[in-house]
């Protein structure tokens, strides 16, 4: 769990790297909502280097309701799986779905 919102810029950089060397996949879009701690100067500076598009999402919109749960019921499926798979207590759940949402 982060911390402080200033640790969100690092996590990012090292979420995206580890996807780039170790899956090759490279990001080329960042949605975000207008909450604050990814519209920033930064983010912005790294988006254009990197050819990321950076796109806010609207406030207010239950249309994006639908894409979230069915994001959500993902993470959860693939905490579930990593789980079964790997043999470990239901008790590590919480740790399985910090992993699922970065893949």
């Amino acid at each position: 769990m982060l911390k402080l919102e200033s640790d969100d810029f690092e996590l990012f950089i090292i979420v995206n790297n580890y996807m780039a060397n170790h899956h090759d996949q490279n990001l080329k879009a960042l949605v975000l909502d207008k909450g604050g701690e990814f519209v920033n100067s930064i983010f912005k500076e790294l988006s254009e280097n990197n050819g990321i598009i950076h796109i806010l999402s609207l406030t207010e919109t239950p249309q994006h309701n639908r894409f979230s749960g069915r994001a959500n019921c993902k993470v959860i499926e693939k905490a579930r799986w990593f789980l079964s798979n790997s043999h470990l207590p239901k008790r590590y759940l919480e740790e399985a779905v910090n992993t699922a949402t970065f893949f």
